[in-house]
């Protein structure tokens, strides 16, 4: 019997199958390989062949990745599966990673040798158990922020919409292997995974800006995630400043009943500028700031300084027509 790790390959059109065959040539000495334009009759391979990994389309005639992706969860198996989609299926493709424990997904048209890398990271790595979504999670999604839920070793339990648009960028916080979210350098990851220990463990969590390629950076506020009887959680709240603008410093002093001073302050936090940053920005003593933080999380009923981030990203926005960001 072949040793070799079993791939499924899932296209409805033939000519994409012909390609990854062609491109996948050289790993046939370690893979088994099959390549299926028919998503029932993958499924019906799936029970009968027992790949290890599937790599399948999104969008498909009859039924699409997802619907084929549970449909073979429901056989059994242990599989990781990868979806390949194009940029107009990115929600489907969040979907995917929410309900079917997708393991990871890359846009059309995807190189070789990142399709290969995703493969050899899945063959590798072992199946997160499915956490089902509580109310909690439910609510997350309609914050206007971008939302990842995680454990105490980074993987991604949840994201709200907003969250896996952001991840499925790659551009400052990325999903890693066993869905173990990153950011751009191992430098900023370790950072990253620091203050989700401290959020978990502690209670502590904190707040920190990730680099991006494009040039901006990301506001992120960690914080711990009540989580019940079940194991504790952290919450990221991200802001990107290009497509979800925080509200100015006049909005969160006017909405948050703060003063001009105490505003500033919480306005600089949120965009991710450490206290003593902050400070300096604002032209006061970091003693001046750490008072005014104090002031802060009295007015605002917080108690640490990644809550009063998340409390200012999550206030509605006044946009150039004269609305308002917010939840629906």
């Amino acid at each position: 019997m072949s040793r070799k790790a079993r791939i499924l390959f899932v296209d409805d059109d033939v000519r994409v199958l012909a390609a990854l065959r062609r491109s996948l040539h050289s790993q046939a000495a370690r893979w088994e390989m099959e390549f299926q334009s028919s998503p029932e009759t993958a499924v019906e391979s799936y029970r009968t062949w027992g790949p290890q990994v599937v790599v399948t389309d999104m969008k498909m005639p009859g039924m699409n990745g997802l619907q084929m992706v549970m449909a073979m969860r429901r056989t059994g198996g242990a599989a990781r599966f990868i979806v390949l989609t194009g940029t107009a299926d990115l929600r489907t493709a969040i979907d995917a990673i929410n309900q079917a424990e997708i393991f990871r997904f890359f846009t059309k048209p995807c190189p070789s040798f990142l399709l290969v890398e995703g493969i050899q990271a899945a063959l590798a790595a072992a199946l997160p158990a499915p956490v089902a979504d509580s109310p909690a999670d439910t609510a997350l999604d309609k914050l206007p922020v971008a939302v990842l839920v995680v454990d105490c070793e980074a993987r991604i339990l949840f994201m709200n919409r907003l969250g896996g648009a952001l991840c499925a960028e790659e551009d400052g916080i990325v999903i890693g292997a066993q869905k173990v979210c990153r950011a751009s350098t191992p430098a900023e990851t370790s950072r990253l995974h620091a203050l989700i220990a401290s959020a978990v463990e502690a209670g502590e969590g904190g707040v920190m800006s990730l680099p991006r390629g494009s040039g901006s950076s990301l506001s992120v506020a960690v914080t711990a995630l009540d989580g019940g009887d079940a194991a504790p959680k952290a919450a990221l709240y991200i802001s990107d400043p290009d497509n979800q603008p925080i509200p100015s410093a006049d909005e969160v002093m006017r909405l948050l009943g703060l003063t001009s001073a105490e505003a500033k302050l919480a306005h600089a936090l949120a965009r991710g500028l450490p206290l003593d940053d902050a400070a300096l920005e604002g032209g006061i003593t970091i003693g001046t700031a750490r008072g005014y933080l104090k002031q802060i999380f009295a007015k605002t009923g917080k108690a640490r300084q990644a809550e009063v981030v998340r409390l200012v990203l999550s206030l509605p926005v006044t946009l150039p027509n004269g609305g308002t960001t917010g939840t629906k």
